[in-house]
């Protein structure tokens, strides 16, 4: 699940409400409480200066002399008020310590609390203004968009931290309140504390949540189903393969793998080929047999050149950093809407929140940088054969690629030769040009391209009748066999 499937539920402007209001309005709501307390244990410091000064007031007060029933009771109700005075001085002195502890926890509270805003909004400034510096930068998108996205992740476990130690340094204190009153029922505080301790175990429980599920991300590697073709196994191919390399004056690839429903691409990040569990390492080329089977010799060469384009723009050597660097990123929150989908629970919430809110961010930056590497690798396919080759071949790729989507969906052909049931649909039919169709972006395992309509724009000045009748032409024995020849190139002993 991609970016875009999580957000088709989550809404961009709903995530930013809900990433602000976490990371600024909640540490602000949570200052009102210590601040609350600091201001108790502030007027209680000032009785223990004005209680004296009233006491001291009240034993200075000058004898009228009068006597009388009247005279004894002002006199009676000044005693009592001096010792209710005294009363009360004694219990406040006796409360020094608790005052002094009191004030450093509503202190705590409230730094806790102001540090988790600030936190808050650098987390909030730092997206912004480092994905606005990638958009201006590749080289520092290159460079940045990994630790930005681990810096922010530590940034936000600092954020929850501090609001656990604003929380319970607030409970703290109506326990230390609560100490010091309990003879006067002042352990029924604690009952109205109850949903505090409530908040505070749940940040405890968010925190340890968001630590483990935003732990720096790991080295990535590209799982293909699919087999390694040597130079011993496929010699024409390889042949064929180094012929366009030199043609183009572009590395050639060290590895060679041939699959069957993935798309045309290159890579510098390790691979692992499934089934046979083989590790590679260095530039790998990928080639899928399903289009392999249904394009000319002349438009296959066109993508491989395309391709082999990035090696020659050290796209590859970036990508093995960038791209699967970002679809890590996308893996992870994938990995944690499901687990919301499977156990709803607002632990998950924060940590999906902001990480969407910082892919959002970078979105612009690299899908910008992504594009333009993209159309200047279709520059250097059109090379091969020309731009109209490449043209009909993008197209063709294209509209295969939304049949045999059609035929993975279709549960009646589960288990049967995808290959062959491809065939024989395109003999049957011809491929079909729509808006959708313009409009679609090729995916491969470490990227996303821009829409086909982008970059055939860039390639031909139009979709001139021709171009479109030999991209959407029927399959012929041309596209079908010469693949097939030239993987069974392998020299025979004598």
């Amino acid at each position: 699940m991609g970016r875009r499937a999580l957000l088709h539920v989550m809404n961009d402007h709903a995530i930013q409400r809900r990433v602000l209001a976490f990371l600024l309005l909640l540490p602000l709501g949570v200052m009102l409480y210590p601040a609350l307390q600091w201001f108790r244990v502030t007027e209680t410091e000032q009785d223990l200066v004005r209680l004296p000064q009233r006491l001291a007031r009240l034993r200075d007060l000058p004898d009228t002399g009068e006597s009388g029933r009247e005279a004894a009771m002002k006199r009676k109700v000044m005693e009592s008020r001096a010792r209710q005075l005294e009363e009360e001085l004694r219990f406040l002195e006796g409360q020094r310590g608790s005052l002094m502890l009191r004030r450093a926890l509503s202190v705590a509270a409230l730094l806790g609390a102001f540090g988790a805003f600030v936190v808050g909004l650098g987390i909030v400034l730092k997206i912004r203004i480092d994905s606005r510096r990638a958009y201006r930068s590749f080289d520092y998108l290159l460079e940045h968009l990994g630790a930005s996205f681990d810096a922010v992740s530590r940034l936000l476990l600092w954020h929850i931290g501090l609001l656990l130690t604003a929380l319970s340094a607030t409970a703290l204190y109506e326990v230390a309140w609560t100490y010091t009153h309990w003879a006067t029922h002042g352990y029924v505080a604690l009952v109205f504390t109850l949903p505090w301790w409530g908040a505070i175990w749940c940040t405890a429980w968010l925190f340890f949540r968001a630590r483990r599920e935003l732990a720096p991300l790991e080295p990535s590697c590209v799982d293909v189903l699919g087999r390694v073709q040597t130079r011993d196994d496929a010699p024409g191919l390889w042949r064929w393969i180094d012929g366009i390399a030199r043609k183009l004056d572009v590395p050639r690839p060290d590895h060679i793998v041939v699959g069957l429903v993935q798309g045309f691409f290159v890579t510098s990040t390790p691979v692992r080929v499934e089934p046979q569990q083989h590790m590679l390492s260095g530039r790998t080329l990928y080639i899928p047999l399903t289009f392999a089977s249904v394009l000319s010799q002349a438009e296959t060469a066109a993508i491989i050149g395309h391709e082999l384009g990035h090696f020659s723009h050290n796209d590859t050597d970036h990508g093995a950093r960038l791209s699967p660097l970002y679809q890590r990123m996308q893996q992870k929150i994938s990995v944690l809407v499901r687990q919301d989908e499977d156990k709803p629970s607002w632990f998950n919430r924060p940590a999906i929140w902001a990480s969407v809110y910082y892919l959002e961010q970078f979105d612009r930056a690299y899908l910008y940088w992504s594009r333009q590497q993209e159309l200047a690798a279709d520059q250097v396919g059109a090379r091969v054969g020309g731009p109209a080759v490449c043209a009909s071949a993008l197209i063709r790729v294209t509209a295969v690629s939304e049949v045999i989507d059609q035929l993975l969906a279709d549960p009646r052909l589960r288990g049967a030769n995808l290959i062959q049931a491809l065939l024989e649909q395109l003999r049957r039919t011809e491929l079909t040009l729509t808006q959708e169709t313009l409009e679609h972006t090729i995916a491969h395992p470490v990227d996303t391209h821009p829409p086909t309509r982008t970059r055939l724009e860039a390639l031909v000045a139009s979709l001139d009748p021709e171009l479109l009748r030999q991209a959407t032409r029927k399959l012929g024995e041309a596209e079908t066999s010469w693949f097939s020849r030239m993987l069974e190139s392998r020299p025979r002993a004598a």
